[in-house]
């Protein structure tokens, strides 16, 4: 059942198969090899993440023969960015295969992370050629708006503060830790305009509670009709 649902994913057929359950088995679970190794998806979310970032590469290299550096640089971190990465996984519904000790809730990263896993599993399974296939079909070619890419916003606070210092605004962020009731949120940022608060979110880390408020006074603000404008 495990490798068929995989094989819907990945269309590919799967013959290292210790592999692709590694890739989705958590470090809570504490599972060792003889040797008394830790077995868990971290080794290949790291290799999983260079391999994307090389067929990523070479797509956009190809894709866009006119573009300059910073911009190819730019449409690869809107395509690997942790957020993105994080809603593709989610999608595929990767969260569904993992290994896992108990229900537990690992945040938003675990989608991603699981995604990276795959990735790294498929280059060890099937090697360079099917794993970037797998990348290009079925990453890529289905979750990424290729054509869209210049309007993706990596980040809102960024967004923001260029544009504080492009029209003189001047724009703060204030985040504290938050001791709330609700432990998802353990950070509150305010964002000011001109010393007026504007917007006011909460997240479970400082940059997740900050990105959210950037969004929202981003939005709030109408920011982006006057920035096409």
């Amino acid at each position: 059942m495990f490798f068929r649902r995989l094989k819907k994913i990945t269309s590919l057929k799967a013959y290292n198969k210790h592999v692709y359950h590694t890739a989705f088995t958590h470090r809570s679970r504490n599972l060792k090899d003889d040797d008394g190794h830790l077995i868990n998806f971290e080794r290949l979310e790291f290799l999983g993440d260079s391999i994307l970032s090389i067929v990523v590469s070479s797509f956009l290299y190809i894709k866009f023969p006119f573009a300059k550096e910073g911009t190819l640089t730019m449409y690869r971190s809107k395509i690997v960015s942790r957020e993105n990465l994080n809603q593709i996984g989610l999608k595929i519904g990767l969260i569904n295969f993992l290994e896992q000790k108990s229900n537990m809730n690992f945040g938003n990263n675990i989608h991603g992370n699981l995604l990276e896993a795959l990735v790294g599993a498929i280059f060890i399974d099937r090697g360079y050629k099917k794993c970037s296939e797998f990348i290009m079909k079925k990453i890529l070619g289905e979750h990424v708006k290729i054509d869209q890419l210049h309007h993706a916003v990596l980040s809102y606070k960024g967004l923001l503060i260029e544009w504080g210092q492009k029209t003189k605004k001047n724009i703060k962020f204030k985040t504290h830790t938050d001791n709330g009731l609700d432990p998802e949120f353990n950070f509150t940022t305010q964002v000011y305009l001109d010393e007026k608060q504007i917007i006011k979110a909460r997240g479970v880390s400082k940059k997740k509670s900050e990105e959210k408020a950037a969004k929202r006074a981003f939005h709030a603000m109408n920011i982006k009709s006057r920035i096409n404008g």
